[in-house]
C-alpha cells in the first residue's frame, strides 16, 4: 500500500515527509508521470502541484487510467483541486476549500492557482496565487485590517497582473500607479499575510489537509467508479503508456520506457518480423489477444478474414502488388504467400493509425531478450547525451541521412531501397522513414559497442 505525492511550491518535500512519513514525494506532477507509476486497488495517488507552462500537463484520460486500475486518487491546492473539480463525477476525490470553489463554479480561471518557482530543487515560488490573495483579504476583512471595499480594489489589481508577475512589490505599485491613496492598503494587507501565513496561504492548508485525508481509509464513494467507457484503450493512451512505462521497473533510469525497447528489437532483432508478422495476422484474422506460440498458424484465418471484405490476390489491382512487394516478390512467390506478405505489410490498428502504439506483449520477446535491449537503449541514451555535451555536432539529430541509411542496410544486411522498404514494413514500420528516425537515437552506439547489437543469447 504505497501513498504518491506529486508536490512542488505549494508544500516543501521535507515537510510532506514528515506529514506522511512512508509517502513517495514525487515533484509537480506533468504529463507521463501517472502512466509511469504502477499502482493498484490499494495505491494512493495524491496530486497537489503540477506543471502546464514549460510542459504538457498532466491529461485527464491519464488520471481516469489510474481511476480504472482500481487506485485512490486525491486532488488538493493547485492543478489537484482544478483536475478533481473536472473529474469528481468519475471517482477523483477533491479536498479543501480552493477544490470547493471551482467545483461551485465560484473560480474559474486556470490563473487563480498559477504560480511562478524554481523547476527543481525545493521548488521555490516567486509570485503568489490569486486564490490566496482572495483568502488573505477575506481574512484581513474579517479581523478589520482594511475594509470590504478596499479589499475588493486590491483584487482587482492583482487579477490584472500576469501570474508570473504577480508578486507584493508589484501589488503594491501598481495601485500606488493606480491610486496612491490605495496604497497603504496593499502594505497593510502584505503585513497582515507576513504576521499571519496561517490566514494567508490558503494553497498550503489544503494541501496539509489532503495529507491527511489521504491517511484515513477511502469512504465509499458518493458517484459511481470510472466506467469502462470512460477509459477505452484509445490510440493515444496506449501510445502515452508505451511513452511513459518503465521499461524495467527499478532496474533503468525512467527514461528508458517500454516503447523505447520496443523499437530496438523492432530495429534489430532477428526474429522481430516473426514476431510482427504472427502478431498482424492474428489481428486480421479477429484474434484480439495476445498470440501464444504454440497456437495454429493464424495465416488461413487471416486470408478467409480478408476474402470476406473482399481482398484476395485475383481481385488486387497491379498497383497494390508494385506498392507493397518488391520486384523478386512479385516474380518469385505463390498468389497464397504474396498476398500474407502484402496483409503484413498493410496492417494497421486502424484506419489511418499505426500497426502498434505500445508493447504489446505478443511482440516483446523472451525476458532475456527485452532486458538485454533495455540496456542497450540505457547505453545509448548515456552516450547521446555525453556526445551532446561535448557540442561536437554528432548528436542522433545532426547524422547524415546517408549514414543513418548505410547503418540500417548493414544491420538488415541488405542494401538497395527497395529492399530496406520493404524490411521496414515487415518489421511494423510504416515506412523506410519511420525506421531511420527511430535508428538515429542507436547509430553511435552501434559504432562504439556494436555488441550490443548482437542478440546471439536472445
Amino acid at each position: 500500500m504505497t501513498t504518491h505525492v506529486f508536490v512542488g511550491p505549494t508544500v516543501p518535500a521535507d515537510e510532506v515527509r514528515r506529514a506522511a512519513p512512508t509517502a513517495v514525494v514525487h515533484g509537480p506532477v506533468r504529463h507521463g508521470d501517472l502512466l509511469a507509476l504502477s499502482t493498484g486497488p490499494r495505491d494512493t495517488v495524491l496530486i497537489v502541484d503540477g506543471v502546464f507552462h514549460q510542459s504538457a500537463p498532466v491529461r485527464h484520460k491519464e488520471i481516469l487510467d489510474v481511476l480504472a486500475r482500481g487506485t485512490r486518487v486525491v486532488g488538493a491546492s493547485s492543478m489537484g483541486a482544478l483536475r478533481a473539480a473536472e473529474l469528481w463525477p468519475y471517482g477523483m476525490e477533491g479536498v479543501g476549500l480552493v477544490f470547493g470553489m471551482y467545483a461551485r463554479g465560484d473560480l474559474e480561471a486556470d490563473d487563480e492557482v498559477a504560480v511562478s518557482h524554481l523547476p527543481s530543487g525545493d521548488h521555490r515560488q516567486f509570485t503568489v496565487p490569486l486564490v490566496n490573495l482572495r483568502w488573505t483579504v477575506a481574512n484581513a476583512v474579517a479581523e478589520e485590517v482594511l475594509s470590504a471595499e478596499a479589499g475588493d480594489a486590491l483584487l482587482d489589481r492583482a487579477r490584472a497582473l500576469h501570474y508570473t508577475e504577480r508578486t507584493w512589490p508589484a501589488l503594491v505599485h501598481a495601485t500606488r500607479e493606480a491610486d496612491p491613496s490605495s496604497t497603504d492598503a496593499a502594505v497593510r494587507l502584505r503585513e497582515f499575510a507576513q504576521r499571519h501565513p496561517e490566514l494567508s496561504d490558503l494553497k498550503r492548508r489544503d494541501a496539509l489537509v489532503a495529507l491527511s485525508h489521504c491517511a484515513h481509509p477511502r469512504r465509499p464513494a458518493v458517484s459511481p467508479s470510472t466506467p469502462a467507457w470512460l477509459s477505452p484503450r484509445t490510440m493515444y493512451l496506449a501510445r502515452w503508456c508505451g511513452l511513459f512505462r518503465p521499461a524495467t521497473p527499478g532496474r533503468h533510469p525512467a527514461g528508458v520506457s517500454e516503447l523505447d525497447v520496443l523499437r530496438f528489437q523492432q530495429l534489430y532483432a532477428p526474429d522481430f518480423p516473426a514476431r510482427y508478422r504472427r502478431y498482424a495476422l492474428a489481428r486480421i484474422a479477429g484474434e484480439h489477444r495476445a498470440p501464444d506460440p504454440d497456437d495454429r498458424d493464424p495465416a488461413p484465418a487471416a486470408i478467409a478474414a480478408a476474402a470476406e471484405r473482399g481482398i484476395t490476390a485475383e481481385l488486387l489491382p497491379q498497383e497494390a502488388w508494385e506498392y507493397w512487394l518488391t520486384p523478386e516478390e512479385r516474380r518469385g512467390s505463390s498468389p497464397e504467400g504474396r498476398l500474407l506478405t502484402l496483409l503484413v505489410r498493410s496492417f494497421r490498428a486502424a484506419p489511418g493509425a499505426a500497426p502498434f502504439h505500445d508493447a504489446p506483449d505478443a511482440l516483446r520477446g523472451t525476458d532475456d531478450a527485452w532486458s538485454a535491449s533495455a540496456d542497450a537503449v540505457a547505453a545509448a541514451g548515456r552516450l547521446n547525451e555525453q556526445m551532446a555535451r561535448t557540442g561536437t555536432h554528432r548528436t542522433p539529430g545532426h547524422l547524415p541521412h546517408s549514414v543513418v541509411r548505410r547503418h540500417l542496410a548493414e544491420a538488415w544486411q541488405g542494401s538497395g531501397s527497395g529492399h530496406l522498404e520493404a524490411t521496414a514494413r515487415d518489421r511494423g514500420f510504416l515506412a523506410l522513414t519511420e525506421a531511420e528516425e527511430a535508428a538515429r537515437h542507436f547509430v553511435l552506439l552501434h559504432r562504439a559497442r556494436p555488441a550490443a547489437y548482437r542478440f546471439t543469447a536472445l
